[in-house]
């Protein structure tokens, strides 16, 4: 567990720190250096290999005494016995632009006295950055002293794909060194793979959803401003995000249903870029007033709502107490009252989390005091709440969601032009873990007479 930990730690913060380098571009063979033959000469490094995690006591060079074949081989080393829990790591970006259903991955490699272990994850993304498969060598356990070995490491390649990445890293003390990565789709070397007809090597940077100024607004509200962002045209649908969540945990579904409707996607107050300055407990009846006011001030007199979570219990009270905002509701994962709708161990590690909380003396830790809280203490939807909401409304959860299906079933029930899906498999994340499924349950419903 320590090993997955300190990889998942390592890769993520690759990723939101932009240290991932693109590789070198040529007409050569080895076009991304997987050779490790094309040198820096002033830093001793790689071309087109990153070394964007380097902790203290480690060192990232090219080694020409010790290679597998050709004139150098990547090497990783601890110079700092001293440092014996730290780590080092070098990475290549590849973009995904070959045809076929498989990628392998094979390298060579050579270690000497390794006292934790080597590692190479391989990893494969979208378009958004967002990873769609992953492996690594963590169950083979790799350390101590060998001499050139070759290992594999195979991933589906998805039509999404975008780039594969590799992450060559040493945990501790020790050496090791890599040569001749090869990259192989459906068994054919990249260098003679075929490319994709319509792959665009010019493809415009992924949209930062949550972070996009040229989309960006803001709207006063109670004792709090809310910051918002628009994409496409059409029939107005309003995005509403779960508790401790914020705008970018719907980039599928800005992507995608930006293409037919006009998306308002917000961070509700206190959360994102969002304000709260309020000095009593937060409410669901604040956020749909919130929502009110933000639709108000866009001159919007009826939207489409998506919530999701706190989200859903959100436009649950936005349909009953404003019904004439309300177009069509979809909502995943809802509840109306705590007490019922999640197991009593699910609120007990609620309360656990608050009274953590609680001993710490930060802002950010002391509003998070306040989204939980919310969580057991809100809403207070009532059945004649649920009867009295006019618009249709597809009411929906994972099979495994944390919202007992007996209570999601409740909802729908008990709202007058309601339609229910349970997601099979899915937790109450369905949202991310089943984009395409959901994205099209939603385009359907919103779309039906």
């Amino acid at each position: 567990m320590k090993y997955l930990f300190l990889t998942v730690f390592a890769l993520t913060q690759l990723t939101l720190f932009g240290q991932i380098a693109p590789a070198s571009s040529g007409n050569e063979k080895d076009e991304y250096n997987l050779g490790f033959e094309k040198v820096n000469p002033v830093s001793n490094s790689s071309l087109g290999w990153n070394t964007g995690i380097t902790k203290s006591g480690f060192k990232i060079g090219i080694d020409s005494a010790e290679k597998h074949s050709g004139k150098y081989a990547l090497l990783i080393e601890n110079i700092d016995q001293n440092v014996a829990s730290n780590y080092a790591m070098t990475s290549l970006s590849i973009p995904a632009k070959f045809e076929g259903s498989e990628v392998e991955v094979k390298f060579y490699l050579k270690m000497q006295n390794v006292k934790e272990h080597i590692d190479f994850p391989f990893r494969i993304d979208d378009e958004d950055d967002d990873k769609l498969q992953f492996t690594n060598l963590l169950t083979e356990r790799i350390y101590g002293t060998q001499n050139w070995k070759q290992y594999s490491l195979k991933l589906p390649l998805q039509k999404e794909a975008s780039k594969i990445y590799l992450f060559p890293l040493l945990y501790g003390p020790g050496k090791m060194w890599i040569d001749d990565v090869q990259v192989l789709i459906d068994g054919v070397d990249i260098s003679l793979a075929k490319i994709k007809p319509n792959y665009n090597p010019n493809a415009p940077k992924a949209i930062n959803y949550g972070n996009n100024v040229a989309a960006s607004g803001k709207v006063k509200v109670k004792e709090a401003e809310l910051y918002y962002e628009t994409y496409g045209k059409g029939d107005p649908l309003l995005l509403l995000h779960g508790n401790s969540q914020s705008i970018n945990v719907f980039k599928k579904q800005i992507k995608e249903f930006s293409k037919t409707y006009k998306v308002i996607a917000v961070d509700t107050r206190g959360q994102g870029k969002s304000t709260d300055y309020i000095s009593g407990p937060l409410s669901y009846n604040l956020y749909a007033e919130d929502m009110k006011i933000l639709l108000d001030s866009l001159h919007i007199s009826k939207a489409n709502v998506l919530g999701w979570s706190d989200g859903g219990n959100t436009g649950l009270i936005m349909a009953a107490k404003y019904p004439d905002y309300v177009k069509k509701l979809a909502v995943s994962g809802a509840c109306t009252n705590p007490n019922e709708a999640v197991s009593a161990n699910t609120l007990k590690e609620v309360g656990d989390a608050i009274k953590s909380l609680k001993a710490r003396d930060d802002k950010k830790s002391k509003y998070q005091v306040k989204l939980f809280t919310m969580l057991l203490t809100e809403p207070h939807i009532t059945p004649g709440d649920l009867k009295s909401i006019k618009s249709p409304v597809l009411v929906m959860a994972g099979e495994k969601d944390m919202i007992l299906e007996k209570h999601t079933k409740f909802i729908a029930d008990g709202i007058p032009k309601s339609q229910l899906f349970i997601f099979k498999g899915a937790s109450h994340y369905v949202p991310v873990e089943k984009v395409s499924e959901f994205n099209n349950k939603v385009l359907v419903f919103l779309e039906s007479n």
